[in-house]
């Protein structure tokens, strides 16, 4: 398991201490957060939860729900994590893509982790399924950056 996908098992997780520790090497390295492995792990667990359902509502609710859940769910804005589900889906909503064009990288990616923080959760995996889940993740991450390789 790669240093970045070790990162967001230490935040799935709420290992503190591994978090720290990777945050303190990656500070080390000149690194910054590991957005690619928050995107495509967020992109299979939303997959995952709607399946093929693209109903607004459910993706309503489900924000809702996140808010509601998480710690700081209050921080989460809620118009942009229902855009960024919707444009995972694939679902064309009036709004979704300026919406989703006006946010920078690193506002995606913390907005990507807290809906990934629920999405896990709701799933109620066991230790092996979330490594099987971050391996795919970490797998999807590696094939992309292979594609994307500069010739």
């Amino acid at each position: 398991m790669e240093e970045n996908t070790k990162f967001l098992k230490a935040i799935l997780e709420q290992d503190w201490q591994a978090y720290d520790a990777l945050v303190e090497e990656f500070t080390r390295q000149g690194k910054g957060t590991p957005v690619a492995i928050i995107g495509f792990a967020f992109d299979l667990a939303v997959r995952r939860r709607f399946t093929n359902r693209r109903d607004i509502q459910e993706i309503i609710r489900f924000v809702a729900d996140a808010r509601t859940f998480l710690n700081e769910g209050r921080d989460l804005p809620a118009k942009e994590a229902e855009a960024l589900i919707c444009a995972t889906l694939d679902i064309d909503a009036p709004g979704v893509g300026a919406t989703v064009d006006s946010l920078d990288m690193g506002i995606i990616a913390e907005i990507e982790g807290q809906l990934l923080f629920k999405l896990i959760d709701d799933e109620h995996m066991t230790q092996q399924q979330l490594h099987e889940f971050l391996m795919e993740a970490e797998r999807r991450v590696q094939q992309w950056q292979s594609q994307n390789q500069p010739d």
